[in-house]
């Protein structure tokens, strides 16, 4: 799937893979003044290479490493001659090849390594100064781009939806909710989200999203207290498992969003 819409000055193009006839996971790029930002996965690089083809198109930034985010880098740099940029810590992983699970395979492919260029604290473009903030939360590499003037933040993977409750295994809530503080302080009018959506007033949306997350950390903490695991605590608040989590063996799942909430506390020993 490949689909294309436009807002306001921003190109927003919507790719995923069917699988058993449709479409399970979709990811979004944006092409803004010239800068693409996110690559999408290498299933849907000769889609996305073609679309770009015929426009202008002066260098590609990556939010971070995660194989959704970076799968046409290496066919852009070849076939568009176009530079593309990466976080310093970003830069030795996409560099190598990525060791993924089937079900990402699958959904997006598998990168081929590339070398990339490292993002300063600023990228220009002919008409725009997009600010490069490290948020490091949805992973130890992530940045975020923000356009004070018009309050746009493009969020990658650090901001998704208002109220998730599945998550990948081993990711921290705690430096998740960290990520939403940083971005709520930029005071962003407009979220522009790797899944594709959109938000309006941007500072409300993160303001809930971090409100969330709190009411949500303070019930399973209160709920594991009772004597629930983390799968019962899952249970309880968002009933039962999403089907991702047998497609994807586990590694996407209600109770690893709860677990967190949770890891700190029991690595400390606590609660």
């Amino acid at each position: 799937m490949f689909k294309v819409n436009k807002h306001d000055e921003i190109t927003r193009m919507v790719m995923g893979s069917e699988v058993n006839g449709r479409v399970i996971f979709t990811v979004a790029a944006y092409l803004v003044d010239g800068l693409l930002i996110d690559t999408g996965g290498h299933n849907t690089r000769w889609e996305l290479v073609d679309y770009l083809s015929k426009r202008k198109i002066t260098m590609v930034v990556n939010t971070h490493h995660h194989v959704d985010h970076i799968g046409a880098n290496k066919l852009i740099m070849e076939r568009l001659k176009t530079p593309v940029f990466a976080s310093r810590g970003c830069m030795p992983i996409i560099a190598e090849k990525q060791d993924i699970f089937l079900f990402q395979e699958e959904l997006w492919g598998c990168p081929e390594p590339c070398c990339v260029k490292p993002l300063g604290d600023i990228v220009e473009t002919g008409s725009y100064s997009f600010q490069v903030i490290p948020t490091t939360g949805h992973s130890t590499d992530h940045v975020v781009f923000f356009l004070r003037e018009r309050g746009w933040l493009f969020t990658g993977d650090e901001f998704l939806t208002e109220k998730p409750n599945s998550a990948r295994k081993n990711e921290n809530n705690e430096q998740i909710v960290l990520a939403l503080k940083k971005m709520l302080a930029l005071e962003p009018e407009l979220l522009f989200t790797s899944a594709g959506r959109i938000y309006q007033r941007g500072s409300v949306i993160l303001s809930r999203t971090i409100n969330y997350f709190e009411e949500i950390k303070h019930k399973a903490h209160k709920l594991k207290k009772s004597g629930l695991n983390s799968q019962e605590i899952a249970f309880k608040l968002f009933g039962e498992e999403t089907p991702m989590r047998d497609y994807t063996l586990g590694v996407f799942s209600h109770q690893n969003f709860i677990e967190g909430f949770l890891m700190d506390h029991e690595e400390n020993g606590c609660c």
